[in-house]
């Protein structure tokens, strides 16, 4: 007799950072419970609504899961209209901005962020494909990353994101449950 398989995730978020493969932590023994998470929302401007999605995620060896992680990772693209390419040139000062913000956390309570440049398209959002969430407006979305972000006081520190893939087809849920709900 076979085992009947576990639960399997919906979502899924990875990148290469600086040539290290990088993951969210690992919350459980399975694959559910991982440290990241996406929401779509939208602003009415002019009439119009501009839906944006903003995607979190953390690791950390304690596993912590929030902005006190040792990394926190968080970008958010505006306008999503349709799949294809967004380039990230906001500030994650600005709440509707198109912007990547990447926080390392030492133990001695300073911190670095890394954020992209400004006006410049240096981090871009692919969005390949908007993902059905049956009995809901709310789409989920599957995509790509890669740039490279700044550190904000010494803009000679650099971190380059290559490969960076994303699945949000459980989205707006508040807890880091990846799979079935």
């Amino acid at each position: 007799m076979s085992e009947e398989p576990g639960p399997q995730p919906l979502n899924f978020f990875e990148a290469n950072v600086n040539g290290q493969i990088w993951q969210p932590s690992k919350l459980d023994e399975e694959n559910c419970m991982q440290a990241f998470q996406g929401a779509w929302s939208a602003i009415t401007v002019n009439g119009e609504q501009k839906p944006y999605y903003t995607v979190w995620a953390y690791r950390d060896s304690r596993k912590i899961t929030n902005y006190q992680s040792e990394n926190a990772f968080r970008f958010q693209f505006t306008n999503v209209l349709k799949t294809g390419q967004y380039g990230i040139t906001g500030s994650y000062k600005n709440v509707h901005d198109s912007y990547a913000l990447f926080t390392v956390n030492k133990p001695d309570g300073s911190y670095t962020r890394y954020v992209n440049t400004r006006n410049k398209g240096t981090f871009t959002v692919e969005l390949s494909e908007f993902l059905p969430k049956p009995g809901s407006e709310i789409k989920g979305i599957k995509g790509s990353f890669y740039g490279t972000l700044y550190n904000e006081t010494d803009p000679t520190d650099s971190l380059v994101f290559q490969r960076g893939n994303f699945t949000l087809q459980k989205i707006n849920w508040y807890n880091f449950n990846q799979c079935a709900q």
